[in-house]
């Protein structure tokens, strides 16, 4: 059943024409930014910043952090010094950007009317810019700018993927609350909004001029055709889950890392040990149960699976309220040691030939299965207490 529907923003809800507003975006950064810094080749710099968010990175840090590091590489200039000129270049210059965009026909109506639906509604631009950037453009869009009204608004501070990698979509889907499959993502780039969606399993409507759609798209046409496709008919309820595939499973477990740094980004040292009611779990028994968890169960059945013949599979239960321990007084520590765990889990995975993912298991509860189900179980574990932390920190998206 999809509960969520994830909006591009360029090219399908805001008319920006790719090469010429890139072209005119860059231009003015060099000439604000070589004055704001004293360096000659800011452009060069900025776009070097851009592509460290598509190579190897730490999935912990947002894309801002990630660019502002790599600039700082490059001009030698510290981080609060980009950081100002960043701010004032976004505050100041690139509103002028303005004049080569144009809403798009329908986008507000649409919008209007998903945000009255029920579903939760999220604009998944590609998070290469600050907040500022992106609620200017919303509003350039004639969009609602104030980012509350939406489940989510992604943009280079919140986010520690970009499009093209499909970490990108689970990251959203879990700061939003729902299951890859429970998401609908709507676009017009083939690679970054459809394909790459579609690998971790979320259902994908293409925009573009013709109807007939990719093979990765479950329908396409224009921003009208998709408004008239929700008004007129019930085909978001003939969407079903798409089963996992090996492809699918490191980019969950990554963007799942993602999710849980930005459901902390503004957790308070206090928070650590609190805890909503005497029967719930304070952060830090959530964040030490995912570290325990991944090394003495999720990783430690998969092994097993790879080393025996259909083993029979028992978890412990699931613990009570004071079943978890402490395991760090900085809730981010404990994040970080996760992390560590969960790099161990990805490497052993990558080592898997093409059929261990087929081998058998029987689980007590889930019955018959496989390495791969209970990888993409794995998974859905850790969103499951992603939505938990996010609720007991009381600020979910």
């Amino acid at each position: 059943m999809i509960k969520a529907i994830l909006l591009d923003l360029d090219n399908t809800l805001l008319h920006d024409p790719d090469a010429v507003f890139a072209a005119e975006y860059f231009r003015l950064a060099e000439d604000y930014l070589s004055s704001a810094w004293g360096q000659n080749n800011i452009a060069n710099a900025l776009l070097a910043s851009f592509k460290a968010l598509a190579g190897p990175r730490d999935m912990q840090e947002t894309n801002l952090q990630t660019v502002v590091e790599a600039l700082c590489r490059q001009t030698g200039l510290p981080a609060d010094r980009i950081r100002a000129g960043l701010t004032g270049f976004y505050r100041d210059v690139y509103p002028q950007l303005r004049a080569l965009a144009a809403p798009v026909d329908g986008a507000p109506e649409l919008i209007r009317f998903l945000l009255e639906s029920g579903l939760a509604v999220a604009i998944t631009t590609n998070p290469l810019y600050p907040a500022e950037a992106v609620r200017l453009r919303l509003e350039w869009a004639g969009l609602p700018d104030d980012f509350n009204a939406y489940a989510l608004v992604t943009h280079a501070e919140n986010m520690h993927f970009v499009k093209a990698h499909p970490a990108f979509y689970v990251e959203a889907a879990a700061r939003i609350g729902v299951e890859p499959d429970e998401a609908l993502m709507v676009g017009d780039h083939l690679d970054s909004s459809i394909l790459a969606a579609r690998q971790v399993g979320l259902r994908a409507y293409h925009i573009t001029g013709t109807p007939i759609p990719h093979p990765a798209a479950d329908a396409a046409g224009t921003l009208q055709d998709f408004f008239s496709a929700l008004r007129s008919t019930n085909w978001l309820d003939t969407l079903t889950p798409l089963p996992p595939t090996p492809a699918t499973i490191e980019p969950e477990m990554q963007g799942n890392i993602g999710a849980l740094f930005g459901t902390l980004a503004d957790a308070k040292p206090h928070y650590w040990q609190q805890h909503p009611d005497a029967h719930e779990w304070s952060p830090m028994q959530i964040i030490c149960h995912l570290l325990e968890s991944e090394r003495l169960v999720q990783r430690a059945r998969l092994e097993r699976i790879l080393a025996e013949t259909n083993p029979f599979l028992v978890d412990p239960p699931p613990p009570g309220p004071g079943g978890v321990l402490s395991c760090d007084d900085d809730g981010f520590e404990a994040a970080r040691r996760f992390t560590a765990e969960r790099l161990e889990t990805l490497a052993w995975l990558r080592a898997l030939q093409p059929n261990d993912w087929q081998r058998t298991a029987h689980h007590s509860i889930f019955g018959p299965t496989t390495l791969l189900e209970m990888a993409h179980f794995t998974a859905q574990h850790d969103r499951l207490h992603i939505n938990q932390l996010c609720q007991t920190l009381g600020h979910c998206v």
